[in-house]
Parts: C-alpha cells; structure tokens; sequence
C-alpha cells in the first residue's frame, strides 16, 4: 500500500490488523496436517487484508472503544469468507500462481484446493455466529450474493451475450458485495447510527466495483498482480477494456476478435494495452471511486472518515 493512506489511525489499524492476522491463523488451524496446510496456504502468501482493514476503519464511527473485539473478529470472519473465494478462483481458472507463488490447486489438486475452501466458508461462518443472528443473516447472504456473481460470469463465459451493464451487475455480486458487508458490519457491530451504517454500506459497493474495475486492468498491464496476464482472457471473461473494445467504442474491435478467437492472447493484450481501452475502464473506476466518497457525507468529520477518503483513492490509483 503506498504512503500512509490511512492517516492519523495508521499505528492503531496496523496494530489490530496484527490481532485479525492472528486470529486468521488460529481460525486455519487443524488437527489434521493438510486440512492445516492447504487451508493455511493462501493465508500465508500474505494479503493486504483491506476487507478487516474497512471493518476496523467503520467500527470507528460508532462507539469503537467499547465493541473493539467483535468487530475485530468481525474482520477475521470477513477475510476468511475472501481467501475461501480465492480457493475457487484459483480452481475455475485454472490458474497456477496466487500472490506470486504456487496457488493451492498446484500446490496440492483441485479436489483439495475445493474443500479447503469450503472448510473456510465454515470457519466464517461459524464465528459470524458467535457475533450474533444479524452477522451471522448478513454474511450468509453475502456469500450467496458472491456466489451468485460467479455464477453469472460463469453463464457468459466467452459469449457475444456479455455486455457491460450485464458485467457492471455480476461484478457488484462477487466482488463489491464483500467490500459492502465488510464496511456495513463493522459500523453495525460498533453501534453507529443507522444513517451512518447505510452510508459506508454504499460507500463499500461503488469502492468494490471501482476495487474491480482497477484489478481487471491489472490482469491486463501484468503491474503488481501476482497472478499471471491475461487469465480473464484465457477463461473467456471478457472484462471493461474487452468489452468497450468488441462493443466498438475503441479501435481494434476486428483484430481483437480474430485474436481471442485464435487463442492469441498475447496479440489480444497488446492491443489492449494500446488502444486506450486500460485509460477508459480506469476513468470508469475513478468515477464510481467519487461516488463511494460522495456516498460518505453523511458521516461526521474526522480521521476515520479521512481514512476512508484515502482507501477509495488508493484503489485506483494502485494501477498508476
């Protein structure tokens, strides 16, 4: 994460996010060494936990002090529910590098890599349970709203029927939805007037699909992803610059077409990266980047809310 994008509450968020680190890794702990090792295994590529990292910030618009360790653990039960995707992930695309090392279906079978994320599915579960009814509702229904995404990808996979409006909606399932609980519980869990709770609710939404938007030009460019480029590509998710291109709105609609179609992936990056299709879906990011930040001014001033601010600009601004 570049300088210092949370302000005056950096050492206090770097430390509790410590605390979210150790209750992860006792969360993946097992008896049995491979349920151990391959639910352990993402976690230990590291991460920069920004789903706890926007439960701890939220939690501060309420009355923090006195909820500090149910939203903490709030934290660890979100992060849990996004390395359990990660497990998936891996396994539809095949894919065979996660954080720049071996993802858990190399490391050790898809079979394995499936269980091991079900297991964590588990464990989030079971501690949104322990923070009550309403968590528990609510992250249930999250990770039906992000299976649900991966599902629509999933029906459109490599069909002229994609479109943007169309990956606009999967995206604010299986990935926004996430970012949106993350912000909502915390405030929730820490008490925070319900005016407040409904605003880092939509602030967490646009900063998701903004969040998205960037990472697909990431798997575009190749800068800083850990994963290799082009495997929305090579899966046949057809992504913003994708999609903008083939819809005609940038050049190269044939020739991008012809590549896909050959499997020349490498020609289809190319061209991608040339045509200003990159420079579109980053404009398209920044501007759901302002609505998350307007989304926020029911909330009162002050370093949490500052915080926020510098999290919706840091999401975009990684790809620069």
């Amino acid at each position: 994460m570049n300088a210092d994008p949370l302000g005056g509450l950096e050492l206090d968020i770097r430390g509790e996010l410590e605390g979210v680190e150790a209750g992860l890794r006792a969360a993946v702990d097992s008896a049995q060494p491979l349920v151990r090792d391959a639910a352990g295994h993402v976690l230990a590529g590291g991460g920069k936990r920004f789903r706890p990292m926007l439960t701890l910030l939220c939690g501060r618009l309420g009355d923090y002090d006195a909820h500090s360790k149910p939203v903490a653990a709030c934290g660890v039960a979100i992060e849990l529910t996004h390395l359990a995707t990660l497990y998936h992930d891996d396994v539809m695309d095949e894919a065979a590098v996660r954080r720049s090392r071996p993802s858990a279906n190399a490391r050790f079978d898809n079979r394995v890599a499936i269980l091991a994320g079900d297991w964590l599915f588990a464990r989030a579960s079971a501690i949104a349970a322990d923070l009550g009814t309403y968590p528990s509702r609510i992250l249930a229904d999250t990770i039906a709203d992000v299976c649900e995404g991966q599902i629509m990808e999933s029906e459109h996979t490599g069909s002229p029927d994609q479109n943007v409006d169309r990956y606009l909606e999967t995206i604010k399932r299986k990935t926004a939805a996430l970012l949106a609980t993350s912000c909502h519980l915390g405030a929730w869990l820490a008490g925070a007037p319900t005016a407040v709770v409904e605003a880092v609710t939509a602030f967490g939404e646009a900063l998701g699909i903004a969040f998205q938007l960037a990472d697909d030009v990431l798997d575009i460019t190749g800068e800083d992803s850990g994963k290799v480029p082009g495997t929305d590509l090579r899966e046949g998710v057809w992504t913003l610059p994708v999609l903008a291109t083939l819809a005609g709105d940038l050049a190269g609609a044939p020739q991008l077409r012809r590549a896909i179609d050959g499997e020349d992936y490498e020609a289809a990056l190319a061209l991608l990266r040339g045509n200003g299709s990159t420079d579109r879906a980053l404009q398209t990011a920044a501007s759901w980047e302002r609505r998350a930040v307007d989304s926020l001014a029911p909330l009162p001033g002050g370093v949490a809310r500052d915080a926020l601010t510098a999290l919706a600009a840091f999401v975009t601004r990684r790809t620069a």
